[in-house]
């Protein structure tokens, strides 16, 4: 089936994924994202990464007027805080008031993780919100080896979408942390 460049159909990136998977009902066989100004565009990115170590989260650059971050989540395992609780998805965001880099150690019977991007919606009466997957939240992926990768995101409520709204490294190793 011939890949549709969704920039030029007058859908966002959430819309995008919706008719892709009309087009595409065999989930064994959709591909994982969309192609959007000639780039390959996903919601989320699951990886096969060793069954126990360290995972670093690195804040390159990001839109000061925008509140945003990474979800993180273990398949079948879980991610140690510094307090000793263990959870499943680690949600931190990119604030100047907390360090760029930061450490956890993890573990996960399937080897897998799942991360996406998740963004404060502000409402004209001052509440916030704290949403994923809608309007144009996105990002595009660079591999840097087995791994570590680059993500380039963009917040729903951009238009058009912005791929430098948040920049941030992830790597993992089976190595424990510092």
């Amino acid at each position: 089936m011939e890949e549709i460049d969704y920039a030029i159909t007058g859908l966002d990136i959430s819309q995008a994924k919706v008719d892709q998977a009309k087009r595409h009902p065999d989930k064994s066989t959709r591909p994982d994202y969309i192609i959007w100004g000639g780039n390959r565009v996903q919601t989320y990115d699951w990886w096969d990464v060793p069954k126990s170590g360290t995972i670093e989260v690195e804040f390159i650059s990001a839109l000061n007027s925008i509140e945003q971050g990474v979800d993180i989540k273990i398949d079948q395992g879980g991610i140690w805080l510094a307090s000793g609780e263990e959870i499943s998805v680690l949600r931190t965001w990119k604030d100047d008031h907390y360090e760029e880099i930061v450490r956890y150690l993890f573990h996960s019977l399937s080897g897998r993780l799942c991360i996406w991007n998740v963004y404060k919606v502000r409402h004209p009466n001052g509440h916030a919100e704290e949403e994923k997957w809608t309007g144009n939240a996105g990002f595009l992926v660079e591999h840097r080896g087995e791994h570590e990768r680059i993500y380039r995101c963009s917040p729903g409520d951009a238009s058009p979408p912005n791929f430098e709204a948040l920049v941030f490294r992830v790597s993992v190793s089976g190595k424990p942390a510092p």
